[in-house]
């Protein structure tokens, strides 16, 4: 049994990767379900809770009992008994799984907000119910983005009370968050975690299940991990075959991102070398597509890279490390300026850079080391930039550099949508963490 909870949870983490977040539904109307202590006395009412997937759903872990000896689901058919708790996202969210054989679910799950997608305070509303199983829909008057213990999450101001673990819902029915906490400072204020993160969460309730290193990759694929860079080796792989007009293309995906890295294999090649941001698991395969790739393999490695610890190497310094604007018609030795308000217009512009200014201390060149910015929007997406990595003398006391916003690359995958919010910006030199810096972009 547990095995089949564990390919459930890992193929709904899959699904929200690589489709921007969409869970399972059957037909009817999402909802929420009830969840009970079962005791001694009877059966005790004790929060609400969010289908996600069939068998899978979320809640706050403030509404449930420390150590239950049994709970039970009402899922608008049936009382289904929890087989497994988890609490995820520093003990906030509790992911439950329970059985679904024998009879269907009554209500369905709810499907996931795209990612691509930004809402606005009047597209919400949320949801929370009680033990009479009574329903209660509260409007949401503001929202402005935020961070609650390092993860992505909205700061609402709604039309009256509600629990922690009631979801945000959108007018046409999309799950956008979960209510989390009541906000310390004001009347009706609450946290709640964006998609993102309860992406994140799921990925966590996924791992304590599989542990951080599974899959189901082909014998002899290959995959080694040296701080934050990765080599795929497919040398002993027995590769599929290619139909006429298909190609072979390896696929590497951020588990919480909504979009897939992918290179067609040509000739005889049979490794491939990435350097990817440290603390993020990536799901990496082989498959054949006649058109650009738009899923994940069917078989496929999951690594987790570690989080990186902090540059010292060298007596290692960072002075600055900032988005930053280029004069109109500056030669190629001027350097930007530090810019704290940040527009659209700017980003995409060749003015905008992301600058840095560090010291250290060598008394020789040493080169060969791997240089990676990464940057995670608001929606969740981490996006990556690589380069290389050089110590030179003449520069001990200041290494002063940029790299314009469009070289970078780092919006290349936004399209014409750049989302509003909080972005994070990290600098990792050979796998540490030498610099980080926020943004907030306001349209």
């Amino acid at each position: 049994m547990m095995k089949k909870w564990t390919a459930l949870l890992t193929a709904l983490v899959l699904l929200c990767a690589a489709a921007g977040a969409w869970a399972e539904s059957t037909e009817g109307i999402p909802d929420l379900y009830d969840v009970y202590e079962v005791t001694e006395s009877g059966k005790n009412w004790v929060c609400s809770a969010i289908p996600v997937a069939d068998g899978v759903t979320i809640t706050s872990a403030a509404g449930l009992p420390d150590n239950p000896d049994k709970l039970e689901i009402w899922d608008g058919n049936t009382l289904r008994e929890v087989a497994v708790m988890m609490k995820t996202g520093q003990g906030t969210v509790a992911v439950l799984l329970h059985e679904t054989e024998e009879k269907a679910q009554g209500i369905p799950a709810f499907p996931f907000l795209e990612a691509a997608r930004s809402v606005q305070a009047d597209d919400l509303l949320v949801r929370s119910g009680d033990w009479m199983q009574s329903r209660i829909n509260r409007a949401v008057y503001d929202l402005s983005v935020t961070k609650w213990k390092n993860r992505e999450a909205m700061l609402l101001t709604l039309s009256g009370d509600t629990a922690p673990g009631s979801p945000v819902i959108t007018w046409d029915g999309k799950l956008a968050g979960v209510i989390i906490s009541e906000y310390a400072e004001g009347q009706n204020r609450y946290l709640a975690l964006t998609i993102p993160s309860i992406n994140a969460c799921l990925q966590e309730a996924d791992a304590l299940l599989n542990g951080p290193e599974t899959g189901t990759a082909p014998e002899g694929y290959k995959t080694t991990v040296n701080g934050n860079v990765v080599v795929f080796d497919w040398s002993e792989v027995q590769l599929p075959e290619i139909g006429e007009g298909e190609k072979l293309y390896h696929i590497v995906a951020d588990m919480a991102s909504s979009y897939l890295t992918f290179m067609e294999i040509e000739h005889n090649q049979k490794t491939l070398r990435m350097v990817l941001t440290p603390g993020r698991t990536y799901v990496a395969g082989l498959a054949v597509f006649a058109n650009q790739p738009d899923s994940l393999p069917d078989q496929y490695a999951v690594i987790t890279l570690p989080e990186a610890e902090p540059m010292t190497d060298h007596s290692f310094r960072q002075l600055t490390f900032a988005l930053g604007e280029l004069p109109k018609g500056a030669t190629s030795d001027t350097m930007p300026t530090v810019v704290t308000d940040v527009t659209e217009e700017l980003l995409r512009s060749d003015r905008c850079c992301i600058y840095s200014v560090s010291s250290y201390e060598v008394e020789k060149e040493i080169s060969g080391l791997s240089l990676l910015i990464a940057m995670t929007a608001p929606d969740g997406n981490n996006y990556r930039y690589e380069s290389s990595w050089y110590y030179l003398p003449e520069y001990n006391e200041k290494d002063e550099w940029y790299v314009t916003m469009k070289d970078s690359g780092l919006l290349d995958m936004m399209d014409e949508n750049i989302p509003a919010g909080t972005y994070d910006v990290s600098m990792y030199i050979n796998g540490k963490l030498a610099a980080s810096f926020s943004f907030t972009l306001t349209k």
